[in-house]
């Protein structure tokens, strides 16, 4: 395990998208629960906040497969394409993961709500130097007919502060016109029935974010982890009348035991 991955082992999702980033499989499989307080935005766009406190859960196995409320339901493929050795520097494969649409709550008056959707996303990390990873991820399965994709690429690096680290990620995020319009789009059924002025936008760059992530190990079994993040909505997403507020800020706090 290096330094850094133990560090960004415990990833929250974001609203404008997440990056998957974990460390290499264990030995042995790997048990861990807690709870996790959050908080995130309520809508794409939007100004209005959700926050909760849930029960966090983790479990990895040596092949690679995991279940976790920070990483999803996936393979990380790396130990059956590659060495064990490998696999420490590399990680490739696919997972579950839930996107967050917009409730009727925080809706405008004549929009339709878009509600949460399972995607599908094919991710490839590389740790590149020992303080350098980067991140790439390709999802699909967004948007109101299912047919939204997004492409993610983000470097992370870290700061070493005593025996812990605080990881930094940059991250961009592309997403074709089907998710940008299902998000931030209004028809002209829905400028009618609104007032809003139909927006149509096209596929381009929706976001670039910063990120701040971290974990403290108490003892063997256990630590905190934390990220806030914050992205910048740009382009289409930006100028869409459904936005409010073109920084969206997310952040969580965990607290694990490891069995």
């Amino acid at each position: 395990m290096t330094v850094l991955a133990a560090a960004l082992s415990a990833t929250p999702a974001r609203a404008a998208g997440s990056l998957v980033l974990m460390d290499a499989p264990p030995a042995e499989a790997s048990l861990s629960a807690g709870l996790s307080t959050r908080s995130w935005p309520s809508a794409p766009g939007g100004r209005a906040r959700s926050s909760d406190v849930l029960p966090a859960f983790e479990y990895l196995h040596p092949n690679g497969a995991f279940v976790s409320t920070d990483l999803g339901v996936g393979w990380n493929l790396a130990p059956l394409l590659w060495s064990a050795e490998t696999a420490k520097t590399w990680q490739v494969g696919a997972r579950l993961w839930p996107q967050f649409g917009r409730p009727s709550r925080v809706t405008p008056k004549g929009v339709d709500r878009l509600g949460s959707r399972i995607t599908t996303e094919a991710f490839a990390n590389v740790q590149a130097t020992e303080w350098l990873m980067l991140q790439s991820g390709f999802s699909w399965g967004s948007g109101r007919r299912h047919n939204g994709a997004q492409f993610e690429i983000g470097a992370t690096s870290g700061i070493p502060i005593g025996d812990d680290l605080i990881a930094v990620t940059i991250a961009g995020t592309a997403a074709n016109a089907a998710h940008l319009r299902s998000s931030y789009g209004i028809g002209a059924a829905e400028s009618r029935a609104s007032g809003l002025p139909e927006w149509h936008p096209a596929g381009g760059w929706m976001d670039w974010s910063i990120a701040l992530s971290g974990e403290h190990k108490f003892n063997e079994r256990w630590s905190v982890s934390g990220q806030w993040l914050n992205a910048r909505l740009v382009g289409d997403a930006a100028r869409s009348p459904l936005t409010q507020s073109r920084s969206q800020q997310s952040f969580s706090i965990s607290v694990w035991r490891k069995f």
